[in-house]
């Protein structure tokens, strides 16, 4: 059935030059742009001179750094718009900057140009072995350290949302950084995690929990989700990763953690989800093309998948608005 909606002049085109905008962000991460301008309003040849740059080249980026909303400007001075601010400024306690220098350039990037090519050999972004992938001690780290900086501030958003409280061991299945457990324990001091993921991925994630003093609350253990044991909890957290999964195996990894529940424990499942019509959100649409072997699934399905476990009572809620969701139910 056509839609009735009247025709966007601009839709096809604003999508097309699309990467534009994601080019000249990473360029401005490269060169230091907002950082320099973080605090205080310079024209283009005093950012150049601090940068080190020619003027000409670096006010060609200053300009579309304006237009697209990254930077305001006053005359002749470019100062950080609020946004930039919060999320592209290295000493802002949001800062997202290393997710898009990490992950987005180095990892997502050169898959996605190739997109066509891997839809027609049944593969996705990211696809290719990705054990092997996590193998590789730097590719694992550039990788990490990527997600790290996007998982901080979900995972904040995750403890708000979630009561961890009356919980005493979590099982943190495929947990990166160990940003969600971080979270999780500091929303709940009697809270214990230990996070189930490669080695080389659990390298990075000894370094960020040391760092965070959580090093006596927050254990890891070497493992592969699917294939693997692991230990038992009264909480499993799987956030971010099931959806790379096929429903036979989601299926698989839910019932391997209702088994390793006691009565009343609680499996949450935080992930790209999709709106129960499945016409939204945006990026969570965009997000499962790196889905390895899964497919776009709602909150409402992926209950139904946990129910096939023998999991009750689903509570479904957005977690990042307009990106990520929740699903969490208990064991009876």
């Amino acid at each position: 059935m056509s839609s009735s909606r009247p025709v966007d002049p601009n839709l096809v085109h604003s999508i097309a030059t699309g990467y534009m905008g994601t080019c000249v962000l990473l360029a401005a991460l490269e060169l230091g742009v907002f950082d320099v301008l973080a605090e205080k309003s310079l024209t283009a040849s005093e950012t150049a001179a601090e940068l080190d740059l020619k003027t000409p080249p670096l006010e060609r980026l200053l300009v579309a750094l304006t237009v697209i909303g990254l930077l305001d400007r006053e005359a002749d001075r470019f100062s950080c718009s609020p946004e930039t601010k919060r999320y592209l400024v290295r000493s802002s306690p949001s800062y997202f900057g290393d997710y898009y220098h990490f992950q987005v350039r180095q990892c997502l990037m050169p898959d996605f140009i190739r997109l066509g090519q891997l839809i027609r050999e049944d593969r996705a972004i990211m696809s290719d072995d990705w054990s092997s992938y996590m193998a590789d001690e730097e590719k694992a780290r550039v990788f990490i350290l990527g997600q790290h900086s996007a998982s901080q501030g979900g995972g904040r958003l995750l403890a708000s949302l979630f009561d961890f409280t009356g919980f005493k061991q979590m099982v943190d299945l495929a947990g990166g950084s160990g940003a969600c457990s971080i979270a999780a324990c500091r929303a709940n001091p009697e809270l214990r995690s230990v996070i189930v993921d490669y080695p080389n991925v659990l390298k990075v994630a000894r370094e960020v929990i040391d760092k965070e003093g959580l090093s006596d609350r927050i254990s890891t253990r070497a493992g592969d989700i699917l294939n693997d044991d692991f230990p038992s909890g009264d909480l499993m957290l799987i956030s971010l990763v099931v959806s790379g999964f096929t429903k036979e195996h989601q299926v698989q990894i839910f019932r391997k953690c209702f088994d390793r529940l006691p009565s009343g424990g609680a499996v949450v499942v935080h992930d790209f989800l999709m709106n129960e019509d499945y016409r939204g959100p945006v990026l969570s649409g965009l997000y499962n093309l790196t889905s390895v072997e899964g497919v776009p699934t709602s909150g409402p399905d992926m209950a139904a998948l946990l129910q096939q476990a023998g999991f009750i009572d689903p509570v479904v809620k957005p977690v990042i608005p307009e990106y990520t969701g929740m699903v969490a139910m208990r064991k009876p």
